[in-house]
């Protein structure tokens, strides 16, 4: 029997959830990307997610890796000039 899974991150896209999936992997956390081979990929205006899982054992570890992930991606977020064009 398979064990299930537990969902930890949904990424925007394929590459996204191929970084995590890379850190996951230097933590020792073997994870899997759902829905990476879509037939529909890129061809609708519908959310896409690509959804990271890990064993449930690594939940706790893996949740703590993928928010740090995302706060380093938020980090690298310039949200400066937004809004910028409104204030001339």
């Amino acid at each position: 029997m398979k064990p299930d899974l537990v969902d930890i991150f949904e990424a925007e896209t394929l590459a996204e959830a191929q970084l995590l999936v890379a850190r996951l992997d230097e933590a020792g956390i073997k994870s899997f990307v759902d829905n990476t081979d879509s037939p529909l990929d890129g061809l609708t205006a519908a959310d896409q997610l690509k959804i990271v899982r890990v064993l449930p054992k690594d939940e706790a570890q893996a949740r703590d890796i993928a928010n740090d992930f995302l706060s380093e991606a938020m980090s690298d977020v310039d949200f400066g000039d937004i809004g910028a064009d409104d204030e001339e």
